[in-house]
């Protein structure tokens, strides 16, 4: 039972695209990386200004979005397998 004067307990922080918004940031998408300027969102897809050409990734191919510069925050070289998950059959 919660105290008077307790904490309330702090969500997560609901993600928008709007605090990147007119930001350069990296997209990784379908294996890619793409550079550019964040113009907007909606429920499909995501619109960047690059360099040459305007770019509209759909939100299902993409695996990062991040600034640019910014430190990637999973190390790729210690995921696992999902083979690794697998019980081991006895035949």
């Amino acid at each position: 039972m919660k105290e008077p004067g307790d904490k309330p307990e702090e969500l997560p922080e609901e993600f928008t695209f709007d605090k990147l918004r007119f930001k350069n940031i990296e997209v990784m998408a379908a294996g890619i990386l793409y550079r550019g300027v964040l113009i907007g969102a909606d429920d499909v897809d995501i619109y960047i200004k690059g360099r040459l050409r305007w770019l509209i990734l759909p939100i299902e191919t993409i695996t990062s979005l991040r600034l640019e510069g910014q430190k990637e925050s999973f190390n790729l070289c210690k995921s696992i397998d999902a083979g690794f998950y697998l019980e081991p059959s006895e035949e």
